[in-house]
């Protein structure tokens, strides 16, 4: 880790923030865009970036380490080159040279970038960087987040970096800085949930189990609150950012005016109640040590590319899953428990449809008085410190002093349980069962014992779907159309989320950590996934035969998707910010 004893501490975190910031965000241009060269210096490489179609100025970016999913180790300061001259700059000063670049300022996805559209995303960037500086700078933990080993808490509330590809993967909008460090995971933020009444006549809900929504949230009531609620009333748990926002619309007022909506008020930290709700790694699920359900809420804030709103049909999906899950293979269940998500509650608008804003839903808490750390990948994998220094790394490190192995051996050794606990059933559900579960780094809580993965608590029932498979092996099952997942959609989510954004992650870490060589890793990946299809039997192969004989894989475009302030959570079609990436899987590596 850093050593901050020999630097004044805003120096080095302002240092340490541009660094982790300029990461995710050259991470995702020079993915995106073939704008750019590499030229090798020494054991480094330089990417040039054309700042002008003449190539005369250009910026000189060193990569420390470039793995083959595009996750590259930058370098600072940024060099700015004219004609054969060089000026070392700032992170600001290079996004703003970029921002101005004739081949930036046009792209298919954006169109042409107008002043005000460049200012905003300007503006994001460095809030996004801003909110790394404070949270590193609010943290006296620093150490332990890198060097482990950590608890679920901690794991999710260490996730200081946010997406590994992304221009602003810390923005807050519209968070302002107290309203950051009250609500958002990376200060270690704790609160009370705001408890709303709803009327007979505007609750609206659904339940997967024997008890109602309302029934199983009216559980998770405190007494003092509970006194409150009037006969026939529905108690619904609402975020506290959240409450203040739906009390500013005129129609919510309106509706409180008229007794149809109550604030019972915020849960307090007294002698009646002692718990707590903590933001997870995703801010708008809460989590309870002392509860049996977790909460996951609507959240009217736009984070990386979507408003965090749950949507009808998202909500919908669990309750299906519920059901479905008794069903599924025991031996895919043995060590991959799915959080489930059975009940949801809202209220219903004039028209009497449902405002969305309102939604919350109940996910099973499957962490409470487990006493095997459970962490989440993103924290695993994240670059907090210098380079090869990460949690899984350290891991790596623990393991091979526990079990008297070399790291090389350790490092294959954990990402082979990896392999077997975390990503065969992800592959299974789908070729098996029909079931597909779009897990990224941020939806799978690695289960480790002796610092090996030994299982996966899954969270996010939203992002699932299932195949023509499912259906054909439950005919009497009755799916939506929003919850189909068809062959194209499957062969272009899946890989990403679950290949390149999870699995080539950890292959990226231990790479650069210099254990193993990553085509060596890719090589056990190649096989394991070959197994997998020759042991398919009546399966759909779909899914393996893309991921093993395709030559390109297909990635979001997540810095061209922001640059152009589109809202992903409500495209009409998705796949138009998806683009192309060569297939690392299509080269058979060979092993050692």
């Amino acid at each position: 880790m850093q050593d901050f004893s020999r630097h004044p501490t805003s120096d080095i975190h302002s240092e340490w923030a541009d660094r982790l910031a300029a990461t995710s965000f050259f991470n995702a241009l020079l993915r995106e865009t073939s704008h750019w060269w590499l030229v090798d210096h020494g054991s480094d490489e330089i990417a040039v970036i054309p700042l002008t179609d003449d190539h005369n100025r250009c910026l000189r970016l060193t990569l420390e380490h470039r793995s083959l999913s595009g996750r590259c180790r930058v370098q600072l300061p940024v060099m700015r080159a004219t004609g054969d001259a060089l000026e070392a700059i700032t992170f600001e000063q290079a996004v703003a040279y970029l921002l101005e670049s004739p081949w930036l300022r046009e792209h298919p996805l954006v169109g042409r970038l107008d002043d005000a559209r460049r200012d905003t995303f300007f503006e994001s960037v460095m809030g996004s960087r801003n909110t790394i500086a404070a949270a590193l700078a609010g943290r006296d933990d620093l150490e332990h987040l890198g060097q482990g080993p950590l608890g679920f808490l901690e794991a999710e509330q260490g996730l200081l970096v946010g997406h590994d590809f992304h221009p602003a993967p810390k923005s807050q909008a519209p968070f302002d800085a107290e309203q950051a460090r009250d609500y958002t995971p990376e200060h270690r933020a704790c609160f009370g949930l705001v408890w709303w009444g709803v009327s007979p006549t505007r609750a609206v809900g659904n339940s997967s189990r024997e008890m109602a929504a309302a029934a199983m949230m009216h559980d998770l009531l405190p007494e003092t609150l509970a006194e409150r609620l009037p006969v026939g009333f529905s108690a619904l748990p609402v975020h506290p950012w959240q409450s203040r926002f739906l009390q500013g619309r005129e129609d919510i007022a309106a509706l409180i005016d008229a007794g149809e909506l109550i604030v019972l008020g915020e849960e307090r930290d007294d002698a009646a109640t002692t718990r707590r709700w903590y933001p997870t790694s995703s801010h708008r699920s809460l989590y309870c040590p002392q509860t049996d359900w977790m909460v996951k809420g609507s959240l009217s804030a736009k984070l990386t590319n979507s408003l965090r709103v749950l949507h009808g049909n998202e909500v919908m999906r669990g309750l299906r899953l519920d059901r479905w899950w008794p069903g599924v293979k025991p031996d895919i269940r043995e060590h991959f428990h799915l959080m489930q998500e059975p009940a949801w509650l809202g209220w219903k608008n004039d028209d009497g449809e449902i405002d969305e804003a309102s939604l919350a839903l109940l996910r099973e808490n499957r962490i409470q008085g487990s006493d095997a750390p459970s962490v989440v990948l993103a924290t695993l994998t994240q670059p907090l410190g210098r380079a090869g220094q990460t949690l899984l790394a350290n891991g790596v490190r623990r393991l091979a002093a526990l079990d008297n192995l070399g790291e090389r051996e350790a490092a294959i050794q954990w990402f082979g349980a990896f392999c077997e606990r975390v990503l065969s059933p992800l592959i299974r559900l789908v070729v098996e069962e029909g079931i597909v579960l779009l897990a990224h780094q941020q939806n799978i809580v690695v289960r480790l014992d002796r610092e090996r993965p030994v299982g996966v608590d899954y969270r996010d029932c939203q992002g699932s779907g299932v195949t023509a498979h499912f259906e054909a092996c439950h005919p009497e099952e009755s799916v939506s159309q929003d919850h189909r997942i068809t062959a194209d959609m499957l062969t272009r989510y899946f890989p990403y989320y679950v290949i390149v954004n999870s699995t080539l992650s950890v292959t990226a870490v231990l790479a650069e950590a210099g254990f193993v060589e990553e085509s060596v890793l890719v090589a056990h990946l190649r096989a394991h996934l070959t197994a997998l299809r020759e042991r398919a039997g009546n399966g759909d192969t779909t899914l393996l035969d893309h991921l093993l004989d395709s030559n390109m894989l297909e990635v979001k475009s997540n810095f061209f998707c922001y640059l152009s302030g589109l809202n992903e959570s409500t495209l009409d079609d998705p796949a138009t910010i998806y683009l192309d990436m060569p297939n690392p899987l299509s080269i058979k590596s060979a092993v050692d």
